[in-house]
């Protein structure tokens, strides 16, 4: 421990000798190993920590297959025939977001929240931490109308009362009984921002009629493998129950089961859409990292042909070999902990604008911190690139004979420390230009996406989530005349051009997939094709252009015949060579009944981008009758 002392204190009297060598060393370093820490503490908990469940590696999720390999969210007979013939599963669950408002209070709150069967917090095996969980008879068509409450939304709103056990909330003008409220730390990986939670409650009698709810791919699956039963046992399970039927669990169509399933653990369901690019973030900054320990390699080297004569004469006075490479070794871990040091710094900004500059699909977002991991993570490195830096100039330092040295110049350096200084050049200008490369292809990618037409202009757009709440809106009258306010209202704001609503906005990945019937069609067969309800206005507004026909206008509205507008890639399929306007069709649910009204088409537009650049939007008509939560405006200025 003495001579480890003696040598750090010779160390610190070299780095105060040279103090420009000292910091561009160790600034170097700690760009290096602060850049990897910060990407490090991003990738850690999506990637490598387990999720914050019990047994996380039990619990899958699991989706219908569609075609071309897509996951589809599961219908809600699917799940019941799941639940009752899998040997495989502990626990399943089905859920589906729900954005509650809180009235009766001072201040009405709009919740994020999910609607859930039973067993949804059975199957992450997290129960409340205060009060109870779901039970069997909450799960009931009609049932009795209880919640369970976060504990940011209890302690925010409620104060924290342990009381609110039993007593009565107003959501959506509907009282609801508070039974639990979860842990503080429960991280709700399915849905982040949920506050509050409450029953399914759908008809589980109802499977004869295939228009209804139940039979909607809307619900996403949750479970829990039995103790001991592993991913492949219960794939082998599932893809039995999906080749065979019972007279008991008849299949439409449109869930058939043709396809199977397709079932992965929850943590590769939830990190797998972003691990390709973490993994390449990743490896660029450890290429960043061993640019820096390059540069830093060559300045050791450097500074040590520089002190070959202080080494020859330590030598000369009887220093050991060991002694002089354990005090070079000293030094370059002293520079390594101090870029280390300066590097923590750098790893909690890049963390900080990591976590402001996120995109939305970016899971655990609220995971990401410099922790104990972290830090065990960034002083591993450190060590690392301190014996990685310091140890090729120690063995060179020392090559040959160290007597002759005392005979040499201080300002000449020795044949072997040029090859190895033009190695370890020629090796950093080949990861930089790795870098590079990789780099302009970025780019160049990122110029060909963006050189893509969506099918609208975004510029000069502004977009606002509208969303009706309570009873005096369970008419279609009445929320037809408030959305007809609030659009009005909208129009009348100064330096608005166009204003427009739409059940859904273009690339926000939601979609609204109904049964679609041409009367052209005689095997009166019915495909899905993505809806958008729209007002007139909206293809003004989003500058979509008009292919054939005329747009929606004015008189298209609530209890006039009903109009509806083609994408133009979904007109030429359907219509090959023939003009698709006046041909009727039918949309939504029970499009086989006699009585069901026929649509006009009465345009075609351009395509327009749903999700990912080649989706098309297939279909949008003008809203009729609304079924959903809300909607959205989007306003020309």
């Amino acid at each position: 421990m003495s001579g480890l002392v003696q040598d750090v204190r010779y160390a610190l009297r070299q780095l105060r000798k040279t103090p420009g060598f000292a910091c561009t060393a160790i600034v170097i370093l700690a760009l290096g190993i602060g850049s990897t820490t910060a990407i490090f503490s991003t990738i850690n908990p999506i990637l490598f920590e387990p999720l914050p469940y019990p047994q996380a590696r039990r619990i899958v999720m699991i989706w219908y297959a569609g075609e071309d390999g897509s996951r589809i969210p599961q219908t809600f007979h699917t799940y019941r025939e799941l639940a009752e013939r899998s040997r495989s599963l502990e626990a399943i669950a089905v859920l589906k977001p729900w954005q509650p408002a809180l009235t009766g209070a001072d201040h009405p709150e709009r919740f994020d929240g999910q609607r859930v069967s039973a067993n949804y917090f059975h199957a992450l095996g997290v129960p409340p931490a205060l009060g109870r969980d779901f039970q069997p008879a909450d799960d009931v068509y009609n049932g009795p109308k209880v919640v369970i409450l976060g504990n940011e939304l209890w302690q925010r709103t409620f104060a924290g009362d342990r009381s609110i056990i039993g007593t009565q909330v107003r959501l959506d003008d509907d009282n609801y009984t508070v039974i639990g409220v979860m842990p503080p730390m429960f991280d709700n990986v399915l849905a982040p921002s949920a506050e509050v939670w409450a029953p399914l409650q759908y008809d589980p009698g109802n499977i004869a009629s295939r228009q209804t709810r139940e039979w909607g791919h809307h619900l996403r699956v949750v479970a829990r493998l039995r103790a001991g039963v592993n991913m492949s046992q219960a794939r082998s399970d599932l893809d039995l129950i999906a080749r065979s039927t019972l007279p008991e669990f008849p299949r439409p169509d449109w869930a058939s089961l043709d396809q199977g399933f397709i079932t992965n653990s929850l943590q590769d369901d939830v990190a797998g859409g972003v691990k390709p690019a973490l993994l390449a973030v990743l490896g660029a900054v450890v290429l960043v990292l061993l640019i820096a320990c390059v540069n830093v390699t060559n300045l050791l080297l450097a500074r040590g042909a520089l002190r070959r004569g202080e080494f020859s004469m330590r030598a000369a006075l009887g220093a050991p070999r060991t002694r002089l490479v354990r005090q070079l070794l000293t030094e370059s871990s002293l520079l390594a902990m101090l870029g280390g040091a300066l590097g923590m710094v750098v790893a909690q900004i890049g963390v900080h604008a990591l976590v402001v500059l996120s995109p939305p699909e970016l899971p655990r977002v609220n995971a990401i911190r410099v922790d104990g991991t972290v830090f065990a993570f960034a002083l591993g490195i450190t060590a690392v690139v301190g014996l990685v830096v310091g140890l090729i100039p120690a063995l060179h330092a020392f090559r040959g004979d160290l007597h002759v040295g005392v005979q040499q110049s201080s300002g000449r350096t020795a044949g072997g420390h040029q090859a190895t200084r033009r190695t370890l050049v020629v090796a950093e200008v080949a990861i930089a230009l790795v870098l590079l490369v990789s780099a302009g292809l970025l780019l160049r990618s990122l110029g060909r996406l963006f050189a893509i037409d969506p099918g609208f202009d975004a510029s000069h757009v502004l977009t606002m989530q509208v969303q009706e709440s309570g009873h005096r809106f369970d008419t279609d009258r009445a929320r037809d005349q408030f959305f007809t306010q609030a659009l009005e209202a909208v129009r009348q704001v100064p330096g608005t051009v166009t204003a427009a609503l739409t059940s859904q906005l273009p690339l926000s990945g939601d979609f609204e997939s109904f049964g679609v019937q041409f009367e052209s069609d005689r095997s009166n067969n019915s495909e899905a094709g993505l809806r958008y309800a729209v007002s007139p206005d909206y293809f003004q507004t989003m500058h979509i252009p008009l292919r054939h026909g005329r747009l929606l206008d004015e008189h298209d509205v609530a209890g006039a015949p009903l109009a509806i507008v083609l994408s133009e890639s979904f007109a030429k399929r359907k219509f090959p060579g023939q003009n698709p306007l006046g041909q009727r069709v039918r949309i939504g649910r029970d499009i086989g009944r006699s009585d069901r009204p026929w649509g006009t088409i009465v345009g075609v537009v351009g395509d327009v981008s749903r999700h990912r650049w080649h989706w098309p939007t297939r279909m949008r008509s003008t809203p009729r009758r609304r079924s959903g939560p809300g909607s959205t405006e989007c306003s020309r200025w």
